[in-house]
């Protein structure tokens, strides 16, 4: 598995990535964005990230004037309506029965993690009880919240804090939590050796291709490290399936009587680049999908 590939999936692909470097000027970010147009409906489309600072926003002019034009706003999951703790327990805790425990460890990540707990005995105590899939993203968020990132200037996060219009969501956050504990407990513990032996600049590559738009470098990404050495199996179930379900929630959404149009929707970048994304699944249903960084949108 590819060093990068949990941390690719928390930043870019939305899973989970919610909890109660360089500094550029926000306007001149240029994130993926596009507009969607489909049976006479119309609708803004932003690829995003879930961690942020407070030096992203206000976000660009053509972002920002997108959204406050737009009558309803549409994100992966609604995190205004999340019974976390019945998630956790269902989804979350390790539990002799899942062999999900900390002896269900390899030699490998009892390794790694006595290393790293050495002088963190605390915060490794703190998360014992959790499936290894919940400390690899509380772990995970502790290295970005060291770098100066947080969930709370996630865009998704942002936007609903301030959306003031009716919010809609393509997925549900109980599908997320069930996708991650899927994993095998190898998966999972790979999960924590990889939130945990990270650098630095593997972390800030992932905003850095964000903030600049590069599509293709997220595109290679996604593809090198969530499908690295021939193995699709997290491809298939964190990006492609989710993407269908993405597409097809949005296209009914826009032709819906009780959502008024133009949309705004916000998914993870990792969703809206490459050959089996979005914006491809949108353009194979007919669709006109216009990058608006390229080409002029309304």
């Amino acid at each position: 598995m590819a060093t990068s590939r949990w941390r690719l999936l928390l930043a870019l692909c939305g899973v989970a990535m919610f909890t109660s470097a360089s500094s550029w000027a926000a306007p001149t970010d240029k994130p993926p964005f596009y507009q969607v147009q489909w049976q006479g409906k119309s609708a803004y489309l932003l690829g995003s990230i879930h961690i942020g600072r407070a030096d992203f926003y206000p976000m660009p002019a053509q972002v920002e004037a997108a959204f406050a034009k737009s009558k309803g706003l549409v994100v992966e999951i609604d995190t205004n309506k999340i019974d976390s703790r019945a998630l956790l327990q269902k989804y979350g805790m390790a539990t002799h029965a899942q062999g999900l425990d900390w002896q269900s460890r390899d030699k490998q990540t009892i390794e790694v993690m006595r290393h790293y707990c050495e002088d963190k005995a605390s915060l490794c105590r703190s998360i014992q009880a959790f499936a290894p899939w919940l400390q690899a993203s509380q772990l995970n968020l502790l290295r970005y919240n060291g770098l100066g990132f947080s969930t709370d200037y996630g865009v998704d996060m942002q936007l609903l804090g301030r959306a003031g219009k009716p919010v809609y969501q393509l997925e549900t956050a109980e599908s997320q939590f069930q996708l991650l504990s899927s994993f095998d407990s190898q998966v999972q513990w790979s999960m924590v050796r990889e939130a945990i032996n990270a650098s630095d600049a593997e972390l800030l590559s992932l905003v850095e291709a964000w903030r600049s738009g590069d599509e293709t470098a997220l595109d290679t990404l996604m593809q090198e490290q969530l499908g690295g050495e021939g193995d699709t199996l997290m491809l298939d179930k964190i990006l492609w399936q989710r993407n269908k379900v993405m597409a097809d929630g949005m296209m009914r959404l826009m032709t819906a009587e009780a959502a008024s149009e133009p949309l705004f929707v916000v998914v993870g970048a990792g969703h809206v680049v490459g050959d089996k994304s979005v914006v491809q699944l949108l353009k194979q249903k007919g669709a006109t999908v216009t990058a608006c960084w390229r080409d002029q949108c309304d």
